[in-house]
């Protein structure tokens, strides 16, 4: 048998577990508040001071993912199905546009809500 086009069997993935990627952004988070102390503490120009805020606010974001990644895992069940395709097209459109954002915004609004009602009222129904 020729090795070269032999079909390997299915083989495992090799994707981290979950909780694994929910403390290395625990761990990426306290590391970026510790350059953002040793930035702060040791620059004096306006460029260190600069890069100590950004990796303070990539932190925070970083740690508020760590407290509520449990529930990031479960979908919100109230959120209509078409929540993030309404969403990714009003991206698009300010991305497109940015001078479209509040419109977009209302309009964004405007329909997942609506879908929300809609999605209410058809289980109602049934």
């Amino acid at each position: 048998m020729n090795l070269l086009w032999s079909t390997p069997k299915a083989m495992p993935e090799s994707k981290p577990p979950p909780e694994i990627r929910r403390w290395l952004a625990l761990a990426i988070s306290i590391a970026l508040f510790a350059t953002a102390v040793f930035f702060w503490l040791a620059s004096s120009d306006s460029s260190g001071e600069f890069f100590a805020a950004a990796c303070f606010r990539i932190g925070l974001v970083l740690g508020a993912l760590w407290l509520a990644w449990p529930q990031l895992k479960r979908p919100a069940r109230w959120l209509p199905a078409s929540a993030p395709v309404i969403g990714v097209i009003g991206l698009i459109a300010i991305a497109a546009q940015p001078r479209l954002v509040f419109p977009a915004i209302a309009i964004v609004g405007t329909l997942i809500t609506l879908s929300t009602f809609v999605q209410l009222f058809r289980k109602r129904r049934k």
